[in-house]
């Protein structure tokens, strides 16, 4: 399965990245010298840069023993007691200052950031781009039978005769060798220049990744975002299956893989990545902000980040862990088999998006999910501008489930509902919602019977209905203004119940000081409150 990194902007989660390349991109870990922005709190003399990255295995020869490298470690500034900043840490506990490229070759990594310098990566900028390491194994390979090393220079020979009978290149070719053995004449040595079609150091340098639409070559710089991202993905997933086997493995990092794709496409996108993460020797790691490529099924490779205090935390649970989180808030035939599948069969987008959200509100439907960041805005809560997702869970009997969904990630989470009897005649999901949010009995037990709109620091309850708490609540305009969105959209009984709460909700004055605006104010303090 993918591993997903996911929570709003600035969160830390290409931090987490820039990390991993670091210590496994084009350039040597141990000769950069990092901005004092790059240091926690922009304190380069504060705690040092510490990285560790665990590898399955690795092998490796030291000493002519072979041992197994289960991690790197990067530390910078480098310990004292360190001769490098870079070490291996073995199988069997011992760290060793050294790191081959033979051990970092095994575990290339390419990133696809939001900038999309996929260019970069297939060409022969550095010999740490992908294409240049990938051209280094090819050439290794074609010089291990030399009768194919023979073969080859005839060909090429016969190519640089075809160059040599354009005139206007063999004058040049022959005026370039004339200067430079004019100029180095007093050298130790001798330099002669050979236009060449191939290299002898790398066979394989010549050839380069030629992107094409209808038979025509194209530029990097005229592809799509999307159309980056499949040839990345192509990429990746043909080096897994040439060099499976080999003892190498392939880290693909694809930083917001949802930029510039249509939701479909973003579906379609999230298929193939799953599907590419099933591949033996491909690890694949996404930042996004889009809950297509959210799966719960993949629990174990989600990775919520957030930033607390200035300080950047992940959380990630096994189904095991979610099932006993479950079990703590009063779900107590929770089981790590099916808690996945439960919540999957369930988990719409816009559930999944709450959790790129710093305060989760929970409703029972789309009529308090319409009408309800409306009110909370005219209370000084604007819940786009403040991070505040509200999100409809489709019943009643929903909000326990996701409260111990979200509590279990550490999202702070508010509930709101009413006791409307028809869909929990009982009381029986109202009781298990209070048992979850571990309300005292004697709050609770007020909280169901309530009919008027009754506060508490982490659940609301809008009296016997939501509606009528608020025609209650604001008196004739809101009847009148009701009644005119009925007339306006032709609207009998309950029909279009959202849209008729929204337009009220977007016309109705609450002005200032009045009980209202008191009684709104009061939630929108207990959802930017709630812990």
């Amino acid at each position: 399965m993918p591993l997903v990194l996911i929570g709003e902007n600035n969160a830390g989660k290409s931090n987490i990245v820039r990390a991993v390349e670091l210590v496994l991109g084009e350039t040597w870990p141990g000769a950069r010298d990092p901005d004092d922005h790059e240091y926690f709190g922009r304190n380069s003399n504060g705690d040092p840069i510490d990285v560790r990255i665990g590898l399955d295995d690795v092998p490796t020869v030291v000493r002519e023993e072979q041992k197994f490298v289960v991690a790197l470690r990067l530390t910078v500034p480098k310990p004292e007691a360190e001769e490098h900043a870079l070490i291996q840490v073995f199988s069997d506990g011992e760290e060793r200052g050294y790191v081959s490229n033979d051990v970092r070759m095994r575990c290339l990594c390419l990133v696809v950031g939001a900038d999309r310098r996929l260019s970069w990566h297939f060409s022969y900028t550095s010999k740490w781009t992908l294409l240049s390491k990938l051209m280094r194994q090819f050439h290794k390979s074609l010089t291990a039978d030399p009768m194919a090393v023979e073969q080859l220079k005839a060909k090429y020979h016969e190519i640089t005769e075809i160059f040599a009978s354009v005139r206007e290149f063999a004058e040049f070719e022959a005026e370039l060798n004339r200067q430079v053995a004019e100029l180095s004449a007093n050298l130790t040595y001798g330099l002669d220049i050979d236009f060449s079609a191939y290299d002898p150091s790398n066979f394989f340098h010549a050839l380069r990744v030629q992107p094409t639409e209808s038979g025509e070559p194209r530029a990097f710089e005229e592809l799509g975002t999307g159309q980056e991202q499949v040839l990345a993905i192509a990429f990746a997933h043909a080096y897994a299956k040439a060099f499976h086997g080999s003892g190498r493995s392939l880290l693909l990092v694809v930083e917001e893989p949802e930029a510039h794709l249509h939701p479909l496409a973003q579906e379609w996108l999230a298929l193939k990545l799953r599907d590419l993460a099933r591949v033996d020797g491909i690890q694949v790691v996404l930042t996004t902000h889009s809950p297509a490529f959210v799966r719960i099924s993949d629990l174990p490779g989600l990775v919520l980040v957030r930033k607390e205090d200035g300080a950047t935390t992940a959380a990630q649970l096994t189904f095991d862990e979610l099932a006993e989180a479950c079990q703590a808030r009063g779900a107590h035939r929770a089981d790590a088999r099916t808690v996945g599948p439960f919540y999957e069969a369930a988990a719409t987008h816009d559930i999944l998006a709450g959790l790129f959200a710093r305060i989760v509100v929970l409703v029972e439907g789309p009529t308090e999910s319409a009408a309800l960041p409306v009110y909370l805005k005219k209370a000084g809560l604007d819940p786009v501008r403040d991070g505040v997702a509200v999100v409809s869970v489709g019943g009643v009997g929903n909000l326990a489930k996701w409260f111990r969904f979200f509590d279990a990630y550490g999202v702070p989470t508010y509930v709101v509902f009413d006791n409307d009897a028809r869909e929990d005649a009982e009381g029986v999901r109202r009781v298990d919602l209070m048992s979850a949010l571990e309300i005292d009995d004697e709050v609770a037990e007020t909280l169901i019977a309530a009919h008027t709109i009754e506060i508490q620091p982490r659940v609301s309850v809008f009296g016997g209905n939501f509606e009528e708490s608020l025609r209650n609540l604001f008196g004739a305009e809101y009847t009148d203004i009701e009644r005119e969105g009925r007339e306006t959209y032709g609207l009998t009984g309950d029909q279009s119940k959202p849209l008729l709460a929204r337009f009220v909700a977007e016309r109705l004055v609450v002005p200032e000081g009045s009980a209202g605006h008191q009684a709104l104010g009061q939630l929108a303090d207990a959802i930017k409150n709630v812990a």
